[in-house]
């Protein structure tokens, strides 16, 4: 069920177990952390699932946005004396975006364990509930879209101030007291501009009601825990390495492109994705992704391990120094890009109207539908897959890496792209309106029942790609010919793959027949 059809849903649960609110300075209603109690229809393993699949909601969601302002950053328009800095700001929130993948696939090991479907959809328009830090909105970075990502990740009061107290004479204390003094509050202020009637969520919030509920073994029995799943679950040992340069990595002329990593620092992703058997194992893992998004303690310990909280703060303190000097970081990307010229839509300015523009957005969300179909499939072959057979799960996640250094390669050629026929996006003007990434979600992410029809919707996806490849090769003006040929070509060895798939598995059916 896609969010547009499961809204209010959600929101009549919310509804139903009440928000208590309190007035704020300006007059408006600012959200009050409590625990809330379930709808009396829902048992509490039910209840619990419900938040894992909006937390699993909320990390997809910002990891996206986190993409989409990281992909806009750079261009003519960054004076020569600050590319350096710009380009740090991108490497650090790409690797929040890459711990945010980690925090997605863990929450879906802990809904293996409870026996609950996998979720990895997210929102894909602006709307509220309990629990989402702020509306949906892919916009390029700017200070008001930094105060958003600080505020999400922005740790508990308590929290704060017991860091501030045990951990005199730490390096990064200095910025820890400008928060408090200075930024919070015009952070704060800043969110609540958008957030809906002022009420303002941290990330952390669903992470404490999950982690009270999952650890109460009168409302969630050890009966809950399926053991047995935990060689169905993603590991780090399947995914965590593969956040490393992939040999066959290639620029948008098809020629192979050095690794633009950082050597190690601060600037380093720290993938966390955590299989569990246990209780105690899940516990302890939710508590390892919600530290990561917001412990202050990782950097008052001077841990190469900075949260995300530390991570966008450092960026917010350091955009704030320079951001009177009348210039921009990030390109001029529409916010909410789309491909779609709905006429009632609320954003009609993120239409794509660029025809050459609009055909590679096209193709982006392809293969960001390729993406999460492969990812989708990954844990379902864990469930059907013998151990000793050969590894096609494996070859499946290496499936899913590739598709992430294409929406990179593509993202890089649309922020160049113009948003509209007859502008320029490429340097021509540092106010031209550039196009965006639209990550336009699929308007299903099911599997089909049946293992052979998976395996020929993953080929039905790499030919519909094949055919919109083509049909950009036949325009002489297209960008990156090359890469498009050569996406040609993979998609090609990746369909021949699947057809002998598909050969095998029709054997094992006439034999069970």
């Amino acid at each position: 069920m896609r969010p547009r059809m499961r809204r209010h849903l959600v929101n009549d649960a919310v509804k139903h177990l009440g928000r208590p609110v309190r007035e704020n300075a300006k007059g408006g209603t600012a959200q009050q952390a409590k625990p809330l109690t379930k709808r009396p229809d829902m048992t509490w393993h039910d209840h619990l699932v419900m938040l894992l699949h909006i937390g699993a909601e909320i990390e997809h969601g910002l990891m996206v946005q986190y993409l989409y302002a990281a992909y806009s950053l750079g261009g003519e328009q960054v004076p020569e004396k600050h590319q350096s800095m710009v380009k740090g700001w991108q490497e650090n929130i790409l690797a929040v975006a890459r711990e945010e993948m980690g925090h997605l696939l863990s929450v879906q090991n802990i809904l293996t364990l409870l026996g609950a479907p996998i979720n990895l959809d997210r929102e894909d328009f602006p709307w509220d509930i309990q629990y989402y830090p702020f509306p949906f909105k892919l916009e390029p970075f700017t200070m008001e879209s930094l105060s958003c990502y600080v505020y999400a990740e922005m740790p508990p009061e308590s929290e704060f101030i017991e860091t501030l107290e045990k951990t005199p004479g730490k390096r990064r204390l200095p910025r820890y007291r400008q928060f408090e003094a200075k930024d919070k509050a015009r952070i704060e202020e800043s969110v609540r501009k958008r957030a809906p009637v002022g009420r303002l969520h941290r990330v952390g919030t669903i992470y404490d009601e999950i982690i009270e509920i999952l650890g109460d073994s009168k409302r969630i029995p050890d009966t809950a825990f399926q053991e047995h799943t935990f060689g169905m679950q993603g590991s780090w040992d399947d995914w965590g390495r593969g956040y490393q340069p992939d040999p066959r990595l290639l620029d948008a002329e098809g020629n192979p492109k050095p690794s633009d990593r950082p050597a190690a620092s601060g600037r380093e992703a720290h993938v966390i994705i955590d299989q569990v058997a246990t209780r105690t194992q899940a516990l302890a893992a939710l508590r390892a992704l919600s530290a990561q998004g917001e412990a202050p303690h990782l950097a008052a310990d001077e841990t190469d391990e900075p949260s995300h909280f530390d991570r966008f703060l450092e960026i917010y303190q350091e955009f704030d120094t320079i951001k009177d000097e009348r210039w921009r970081p990030s390109r001029c990307v529409p916010v909410n890009p789309t491909t779609l010229n709905d006429p009632d839509a609320p954003n009609r300015d993120g239409f794509i109207a660029a025809k050459r523009s609009r055909d590679w957005a096209e193709l982006f969300n392809l293969r960001y539908r390729i993406l999460l179909t492969y990812l989708a499939h990954t844990f379902r072959l864990a469930r059907v897959t013998r151990g000793d057979a050969p590894s096609v799960r494996a070859v499946v996640m290496h499936r899913v890496f590739g598709e992430m250094y294409n929406l990179k390669t593509i993202a890089g050629i649309l922020v160049r792209l113009p948003l509209r026929d007859g502008g320029s996006g490429d340097g021509a003007s540092a106010d031209a309106a550039c196009a965006g990434p639209p990550f336009e979600m699929p308007y299903n992410l099911r599997l089909p029942p049946a293992e052979s029809d998976a395996w020929r919707l993953h080929r039905d996806l790499l030919g519909s790609s094949d055919r919109l490849c083509h049909a950009m090769l036949a325009s002489p003006d297209t960008e990156g010919r090359a890469y498009l040929k050569t996406l040609i070509d993979l998609g090609a060895q990746s369909r021949a793959w699947i057809d002998q798939i598909l050969a095998g598995l029709g054997s094992t059916e006439r034999h069970c027949v």
